[in-house]
């Protein structure tokens, strides 16, 4: 076990230039990835590294959370908890102050990561773009935060001066691309492949550097592109998608393997500057699939249901005009003019946002909403009396029949074209979620991820007699809407001393990757955590050895101050719309 009174400062660059020996475990993570595609790529010989990764070493499917989305995910590996536990359940979380929602970074994590427990214990960490850690924590190593970083602009590394080392070593980093969901031609999606390509080459040269630079014990890489491409250009790769284009197949057909393969060339850069005794780990925070073209819109439903009350409910000048304004804007404006016009007039986007989606709402007669801004968070919140501002629903009975019938009328919802139900589950979040931070979550969370999928759409108040769900039989417009959207079943791969050779493990979930991470580098695992020890990825004599040890106590709970300001909240807003998590 490492000692921990060993120093916590930041390494020194390596005088001689070499990673003196290099970290004794590399995390590589796949954001999006799935066997459903590495698996037969690797069969046809495509993928190499990922070949002999899989050939030398143990791995199956990671579960991811419900629902498998970004920041729940990456936060339940790094914790080894459940989101009722470390209180991050998506990219918004409700304010308290009003109706309404605020952005999620690092700062919404209320429990240790692990990259802190392995600096407690005197570990040297490097940590590469891992999502929700903006800001960055102080660790025993570097910390380069991940998606929720505004720009590049604020100081997004630890320790701050790295940034600009990085700048005159790699020429700097960029935080993402500018304009996807914007891809409205075949220049505009030529770019976008030839930025994400060069953003993950650039991501791999930094990462080099800082092996050679900063030597760790421990490193992790964050690879994004992966889930990005997957999200905008599936419907080119499938036959089988609902909405595939064979005549665009021609061109972009191999676009995800492009990105695929040059994870791949990242992987081998990598795996060459290891020594032979380091190991590797592969995780990812969720897997992929083909999205289906349905539209549910929530609001209308629950209006239509007596549940939620608008103001206006017939159509009028000002909400015509509003509704036409809205999509001539969001069709013909490009991302930077959208920002100029967010700075030139501030409160507009506010009031705009409000009116389109809580503006409109009669509180005193509400029992259930939902915010349709997050296409890819189709929640229902209850209005109960004590935890909203205007709440009109009881806890307890009252509560409990609401929930059952509102679960209920949403599974008679079917897909227009197949009459197949819509969704497969409506979950209650006590029945995914336990902890202290149960009632941060959403009340009912709409099973959104399992074929046959859906997104929902926004609500125009005065619309209440139109269709709930619409199915969109046009061609995709490739680039701007998801053709690819999340599935539970992520990857995880296990390599080196210590670990099984080759073939599956059985499945595992996202929280056990924490404790098992935390066994393999000889450390207690806390007993808080709820996630397992993953036995079946290691060798029998190696676990004979290794008996799992266990600390007691109880878990930490971490307070991190502050938010976004408004103008990192803006660029957020479109880093999210432009993936296509919210509606722009």
């Amino acid at each position: 076990m490492p000692d921990s009174s060993a120093a916590k400062s930041f390494a020194a660059p390596s005088e001689t230039g070499t990673s003196q020996g290099g970290p004794r475990l590399l995390i590589v993570g796949l954001d999006g990835g799935t066997f459903d595609l590495i698996e037969p790529w690797v069969k046809e010989g495509k993928l190499p590294t990922f070949a002999r990764l899989m050939r030398e070493g143990g791995y199956d499917h990671l579960f991811s959370t419900i629902p498998p989305v970004t920041p729940p995910a990456w936060t339940s590996f790094m914790t080894g908890l459940n989101p009722g536990k470390h209180g991050l359940f998506d990219f918004l979380e409700p304010r308290s102050d009003r109706y309404g929602m605020q952005y999620t970074n690092g700062r919404s994590r209320k429990a240790k990561s692990l990259f802190r427990l392995l600096s407690d214990a005197g570990i040297r960490v490097g940590v590469m773009n891992v999502p929700m850690t903006y800001p960055p924590e102080e660790v025993n190593g570097f910390l380069i935060s991940g998606m929720d970083t505004p720009d590049e602009n604020c100081d997004f590394t630890y320790p701050s001066s790295l940034k600009e080392d990085l700048r005159q070593a790699v020429g700097g980093l960029q935080v993402d691309i500018r304009h996807l969901g914007h891809m409205r031609s075949d220049a505009a999606r030529d770019a976008t492949l030839n930025d994400l390509l060069e953003l993950e080459a650039q991501r791999t040269r930094a990462a080099l550097y800082l092996m050679e630079r900063y030597p760790t014990d421990v490193m992790m890489v964050v690879f994004n592109a992966t889930d990005q491409v997957q999200h905008h250009f599936w419907h080119y790769y499938d036959p089988r998608h609902p909405q595939y284009d064979p005549e665009g197949a021609k061109k972009y057909g191999g676009a995800m393997l492009r990105i695929y393969r040059k994870v791949d060339e990242s992987l081998s850069l990598l795996l060459a500057k290891l020594p032979a005794s380091s190991a590797v780990v592969m995780v990812s925070d969720h897997g992929a699939g083909a999205a289906a073209p349905n539209y549910l819109y929530l609001n209308r439903y629950l209006q239509q249901l007596g549940l939620l009350k608008m103001a206006e409910t017939r159509p009028s000048l000002r909400s015509l005009a509003m509704e036409k304004a809205d999509l001539l804007l969001r069709g013909l404006l490009t991302p930077k003019q959208k920002l100029r016009l967010s700075k030139m007039l501030p409160k507009l986007r506010e009031r705009w946002e409000s009116y389109l989606s809580f503006g409109a709402v009669e509180w005193g007669e509400t029992k259930a909403y939902a915010f349709e801004n997050a296409a890819a968070a189709p929640n229902v919140w209850i209005n109960v009396q004590g935890k909203r501002p205007n709440g009109i629903v009881s806890p307890g009975k009252e509560y409990d029949d609401l929930i059952a019938l509102i679960r209920e009328k949403l599974m008679a919802l079917s897909d227009p074209l197949t009459g197949r139900p819509l969704m497969r589950q409506v979950f209650h979040k006590s029945e995914i979620y336990s902890g202290p931070h149960l009632d941060a979550a959403p009340d009912l969370i709409l099973d959104w991820w399992s074929d046959p999928s859906f997104v929902v759409h926004q609500s125009f108040p005065c619309r209440r007699d139109d269709p709930v769900v619409v199915r969109k039989e046009k061609t995709l417009a490739g680039g701007v809407e998801w053709s690819g959207t999340h599935r539970s079943n992520g990857v995880m791969l296990f390599s080196g001393p210590g670990f099984r050779r080759g073939g599956k493990i059985g499945p595992a979930q996202i929280t056990d990757m924490a404790p098992t991470l935390l066994y393999y580098l000889g450390l207690p695992v806390p007993e808080y955590m709820e996630g397992q020890v993953i036995t079946a990825a290691f060798e029998e004599a190696y676990l004979a050895a290794h008996p799992v040890t266990y600390q007691k106590g109880v878990e930490d709970q971490v307070q991190m101050a502050g938010q976004y300001t408004e103008e990192e909240a803006e660029k957020i807003r479109q880093r999210l719309a432009g993936l296509g998590y919210l509606e722009e």
